[in-house]
């Protein structure tokens, strides 16, 4: 955290606005399934699963609305932490110069890895339910993507933050 950089304001990019919303919309969608599909549920459920997407810890089938709750509350606090873009800990020295442009480009990858956490969380409580009524699910290609996505969505942004302009 770098509370050096110059403090401006920056507005939301159209972007960031987009995926915002996207992420909303599947949080929502995430909870209305949970509860759709909670009666349809065993008693004990799969909380936890291996590399080779086996079930490896179990709860009741409450433990279900655990991982929406988990996802709403990084998304709101990831969203919260985007309107101070000047603590972020940048690849790149900020300037007044350029202090605009590079903090429309970290909130914008920060919007886009909100989304990429809440697509994945949302998409492991849909798993979860799957597991649940028997089928395989969550496999060493969930975490590599896990990881990857945003890898490579960090790359992408800081490419751009490198450049002279």
């Amino acid at each position: 955290m770098n509370l050096n950089n110059p403090k401006i304001k920056v507005p939301a990019t159209g972007w960031e606005r987009f995926f915002n919303l996207l992420s909303v919309m599947i949080i929502i969608a995430s909870i209305v399934y949970a509860i759709y599909q909670f009666d349809n549920l065993p008693d004990r459920i799969p909380t936890h699963f291996n590399a080779q997407g086996k079930a490896d810890g179990w709860g009741n089938k409450s433990s279900l609305f655990i991982l929406p709750a988990i996802t709403t509350a990084t998304f709101l606090m990831m969203y919260f932490l985007n309107k101070v873009p000047h603590i972020f800990n940048l690849p790149v020295t900020i300037t007044e110069k350029n202090a605009s442009r590079i903090y429309r480009l970290a909130r914008t990858m920060m919007a886009v890895f909100n989304f990429e956490i809440v697509l994945i969380l949302s998409y492991a409580t849909y798993e979860t339910v799957q597991a649940a009524h028997g089928y395989s699910t969550l496999g060493l290609w969930f975490i590599l993507f896990s990881i990857f996505v945003p890898l490579v969505t960090m790359i992408l942004f800081f490419i751009p933050m490198n450049r002279e302009t």
